[in-house]
């Protein structure tokens, strides 16, 4: 099970990535700086593990998983569960994914020095009888992106969250969420871009907005250093959400925080009747509310983009 800091690396035949502190470290210089940071590594190799380990000795009590060049973050978070070595709250960051994915499984540019992260979440409050999908799961994606613009500001970043589940900053791209399910377990992956960002020309036309990255001449994030403190934000802040709120209240809350809440914006790939329209709230379950003609719409799939 991972307990603390542990830089993971597969053993013969396991699809979890091969890497060394060493190569982390000549990664990006940001993982340099954080390898150095979270030094001493201490080697473990279990035999009943089919991965190595490396053990951070400057923090402990954090279960994360770090992991070299893979698939996706996600996908190792799901390997890691299925040996139950994931608990809740766990999570895995990669250093690069070579096959990163977004929504509508759209790949996602993933090079060393951004944070390409996945959390175990936490079990969420149940539904009413016969509730095929609890309130609190069908809007996590809306919860999630909550905490990150709330965390990215306590850090100094301020953020906006794009419906459903982007984050901008400035107006421009600086990260997504993607929410998978299993059963009862549902994986959180968060991708940010602090040191670098896409090509407009790599981004799909007419249905993204430009991306940027956070980091400046003047706030170099690190990848790890960064992600525990989005971490710790998200435990502190998560269950007094969904103990002290109800899900429409939540929503109400959230609503005047959307970008371009208030103007007129265009829905790329929506509801045929809606191209055009205002921003003006969010459904009790996490739908758009779009205001075209005096009409109120609910949209629930495509791009918001700006006029």
């Amino acid at each position: 099970m991972i307990k603390r800091i542990t830089i993971i690396s597969g053993k013969k035949d396991s699809p979890i990535p091969k890497v060394t502190p060493e190569q982390l470290f000549q990664a990006h210089p940001l993982w340099a700086r954080d390898i150095e940071h979270f030094s001493p590594w201490n080697s473990e190799d279990a035999e009943y593990r089919t991965y190595s380990t490396w053990l951070s000795g400057a923090r402990a009590g954090r279960p994360i998983a770090i992991c070299g060049s893979c698939i996706s973050s996600i996908d190792v978070a799901w390997r890691l569960n299925a040996l139950e070595d994931l608990p809740e709250w766990g999570s895995v960051l990669a250093v690069e994914q070579n096959t990163g994915r977004g929504q509508v499984r759209r790949e996602w540019i993933s090079p060393p020095g951004n944070i390409y992260g996945t959390i175990k979440w936490p079990s969420l409050p149940t539904g009413a009888p016969g509730e095929v999908r609890p309130v609190w799961t069908r809007i996590l994606p809306l919860v999630v992106g909550y905490l990150v613009c709330r965390a990215l500001k306590d850090i100094g970043i301020e953020t906006q969250l794009k419906w459903p589940n982007d984050i901008l900053k400035d107006g421009k791209k600086i990260g997504g969420i993607l929410i998978e399910e299993r059963g009862s377990v549902i994986m959180v992956g968060i991708g940010l871009n602090t040191s670098s960002a896409p090509q407009r020309d790599k981004l799909r036309p007419d249905h993204a907005v430009t991306a940027t990255k956070i980091n400046t001449d003047d706030m170099q994030l690190g990848p790890l250093e960064t992600w525990i403190q989005l971490i710790d934000y998200f435990k502190n802040q998560f269950d007094a959400i969904v103990s002290t709120q109800d899900p429409e209240d939540f929503l109400k809350t959230l609503a005047d925080q959307l970008v371009w809440f208030g103007e007129e914006v265009r829905i790329v790939d929506g509801p045929k009747e809606v191209s055009v329209g205002r921003i003006c709230g969010l459904c009790p379950d996490g739908g758009l509310i779009i205001e075209k003609d005096g009409i109120k719409h609910e949209v629930y799939s495509g791009s918001v983009m700006p006029i």
